[in-house]
């Protein structure tokens, strides 16, 4: 069975609409001020829509939920951490070709996969629980080998570089004496590049994507409840931008931390932001939140620091479109399960 593209031009449908030296954490130099006031609906600044099916095939599995996506060569894979978790993979015009869905404890198998990057050699899954793991598949999806990973690490990213090494965000976790927040592993050593500052412990909220590459193994850095870029690089960290969102940014300062989902509904209540994200293409990178049942979305292009757009979906649009889950020739790609939509934005 065939999937269908189509493109849609104009006006947004909704009927067719988810151990070495810490680097300093103080502001940079350059403050970019986020007025969200000054938003522009999606809606309006959508040059064009594609419109692409996900079908299933005779396959047992489909994914009910869309962790990430990324398109590589003429496929399309997609990660479902939480419904039908595994790595799923579609063919250029959206058919289901193969799926990696395999949980257990056994070497060809996962307990919760989070996070996914893709090399040159194959495919890489992040699999998180007591003891965190990397998994080694080929392009088709058959399981290789495994390796260690950096413990409760719940993203990640895979220099592409022979030679490359491998960073993992730990969030804030912070329970114990491991206080690592970022960490840089290559040829079997690791770096504590950036500790979990020390009055966001074990606080943090949605995060879908913490690293989105640029160039060269430039990896840009959005780690959970900072508003801050980091530019990483030869294994080291630096504040690329910070983000002044004024009033709307959650203060966490003497917080019960105790229950950290009733603080996520305190913030949400309060109108202040949450859910963080970070996608790229290229040199274009996106960031997006949420605000007061809101998505924005700040477009920018590496390596300026300032964004070149500002634009926000309410929430009857999201609730149609689903969440940002990548981009794609410099195009913003939103999905849901069975459903991927591409927009292209005007340009300045």
């Amino acid at each position: 069975m065939k999937m269908h593209l189509f493109k849609i031009t104009g006006v947004i449908l909704i009927s067719i609409i988810a151990s070495c030296t810490n680097v300093q954490t103080k502001r940079s130099s350059y403050i970019v001020d986020v007025d969200l006031g000054n938003a522009i609906s999606l809606k309006e600044e959508a040059s064009s829509i594609e419109a692409m099916c996900l079908n299933d095939s005779l396959s047992e599995h489909f994914p009910g939920d869309m962790t990430k996506v990324k398109w590589t060569g003429n496929s399309i894979l997609v990660l479902d951490s939480w419904k039908y978790p595994g790595l799923y993979q579609y063919d250029s015009e959206g058919l289901l070709i193969n799926s990696f869905t395999n949980r257990g404890n056994g070497p060809g198998e996962f307990v919760r996969v989070v996070d996914f990057n893709v090399t040159s050699s194959g495919i890489i899954l992040l699999d998180t629980y007591s003891e965190s793991q990397r998994l080694f598949l080929d392009k088709n999806l058959s399981f290789l080998y495994k390796k260690d990973a950096e413990k409760q690490s719940s993203h990640f990213f895979q220099e592409e570089s022979k030679d490359g090494g491998v960073w993992y965000d730990r969030g804030n976790v912070a329970y114990g004496e491991n206080k690592n927040k970022l960490v840089y592993e290559k040829d079997e050593k690791k770096k504590t590049v950036l500790s979990v500052p020390g009055e966001i412990e074990n606080v943090t909220f949605a995060s879908y994507n913490a690293f989105a590459g640029i160039a060269n193994d430039t990896v840009l850095y959005l780690p959970a409840v900072e508003p801050r870029i980091y530019k990483c690089y030869d294994g080291k960290a630096e504040v690329f931008c910070d983000l002044n969102f004024g009033d709307l940014w959650p203060d966490f300062s003497g917080v019960d931390k105790s229950n950290p989902l009733e603080l996520m509904r305190r913030i949400v209540d309060e109108g202040k932001i949450y859910s963080t994200n970070i996608v790229s293409d290229g040199n274009d990178f996106a960031i997006s939140f949420f605000c007061k049942e809101k998505c924005y979305i700040m477009l920018f292009r590496y390596p300026e620091k300032e964004p070149y757009k500002l634009l926000y979906a309410d929430k009857n649009i999201i609730e149609s479109i689903g969440n940002l889950v990548c981009m794609k020739d410099g195009c913003l790609v939103f999905g849901k399960p069975g459903k991927l939509l591409k927009f292209g934005i005007k340009m300045k």
